[in-house]
């Protein structure tokens, strides 16, 4: 009886895990945390996009546009991808059984996108910190809550 139990328990854990129901829900709980990942640090911060290459790589700021930043007290050694903040703060995430995407829903987002390359998206570092510190804790804890009951 008790193996049976234990049999039903890790089969509908399995069941979950391999359907995406608990990796969504992970994804869903911890938007805020993987967008910021996304805009502030990644895009803000290092300049980097999805491939993790730099973003002036394939587009530098104009001189003009260096110059506004200086007068804002903004980054001009990288592209940022901030102004007022607008694009940044429309991102979201979709969430699909097996993926996950990032979008934004600011006018600019197609141009943006267009001129630098994959800027929504994790990079590797990024992917490989969702997964160690944000998934794999909670799947665990998964595991404990499901075996325990």
């Amino acid at each position: 009886m008790i193996f049976r139990e234990l049999a039903d328990k890790l089969r509908d854990f399995n069941d979950k895990l391999t359907n995406g129901e608990y990796i969504a829900q992970i994804i869903i709980d911890n938007e805020p945390y993987i967008v910021d990942m996304n805009a502030e640090v990644q895009l803000y911060e290092q300049g980097e996009n999805a491939l993790g290459m730099s973003i002036a790589d394939y587009q530098p700021y104009r001189p003009l546009t260096i110059k506004i930043k200086e007068e804002k007290g903004q980054p001009t050694n990288r592209v940022t991808l901030r102004d007022e903040g607008e694009f940044e703060s429309s991102f979201f995430i979709e969430v699909g059984n097996e993926s996950f995407t990032i979008k934004a829903s600011d006018f600019k987002t197609e141009e943006l996108v267009k001129k630098y390359g994959e800027i929504m998206g994790l990079n590797a570092e990024h992917r490989a910190e969702l997964i160690w510190e944000y998934i794999y804790p909670e799947i665990m804890k998964k595991l404990k809550d499901k075996l325990a009951k």
